[in-house]
């Protein structure tokens, strides 16, 4: 699929960190700016995520209709992505399918699912499709699987700097695939048990971490900070 490509996309898999990479992916491809956009500080990539059981509503849908008239802060396009798609309601696919129709010309939209035929037919019609391919979706395993282990042992300081020092000789994209799964299962865990301290604490750790990761240090000083960063007391 052209990255360069302004066309709407439908992104299909089952692992829902695949279907965020594979849309950041296209934003950066979209926005021109691969290291903001993949380490989630591009202020014009804006993500939709009411969680997997939410129905996705017309409000969330005219929110974002009404951002898409301003234009892009810091490039030449503004990307929106919608995680569980499917669960936008009709009348919020129909406010969506609005702006597909006539989109202002530097917005590009990426709509993630597990079940692209959820969607209205005429929604799935103004888009290009995806399917993604078992292989990436088990790197995304992989790597859900890392972010879960970590965030499990976060109570744990032995057993957390054990998990991140086991990471220290993973390549850098594979450090920086876990991270943003980090973030992912932080948020996950959030909406499921409430802001707890210790989420909210790693979540603003992580979020620094990334950029750093960009800016070339080094997967072992990123595991290292990992491992030693602690909830602060209020």
């Amino acid at each position: 699929m052209n990255s360069r490509s302004s066309s709407p996309v439908i992104l299909e898999g089952n692992d829902p960190a695949a279907l965020r990479r594979e849309a950041l992916k296209l934003a950066a491809g979209w926005l021109w700016d691969e290291r903001k956009v993949l380490a989630g500080l591009h202020v014009d990539v804006s993500e939709l995520d009411n969680g997997p059981g939410t129905v996705i509503k017309v409000d969330d849908i005219r929110a974002i209709r009404r951002d898409s008239l301003l234009r892009p802060f810091d490039g030449e396009a503004k990307a929106y992505i919608i995680h569980h798609a499917h669960k936008m309601n009709g009348s919020a696919q129909n406010a969506l399918l609005r702006v597909l129709e006539e989109p202002p010309p530097y917005v590009r939209f990426a709509l993630l699912t597990h079940n692209a035929e959820a969607l209205l037919p005429t929604v799935r019609s103004r888009c290009a499709a995806k399917r993604l391919p078992p292989d990436i979706q088990a790197e995304d395993a992989e790597n859900a699987a890392r972010a879960n282990a970590f965030v499990d042992a976060l109570d744990d300081p032995w057993r957390r700097a054990a998990v991140v020092f086991s990471w220290d000789k993973v390549s850098r994209d594979t450090l920086r695939n876990t991270l943003n799964a980090v973030l992912a299962c932080l948020r996950g865990r959030c909406l499921r048990d409430g802001p707890k301290p210790v989420y909210t604490e790693t979540l603003d750790a992580v979020s620094r971490l990334l950029p750093a990761l960009e800016l070339n240090a080094s997967p072992g000083s990123i595991c290292g900070v990992l491992a030693v960063t602690k909830e602060r007391k209020h």
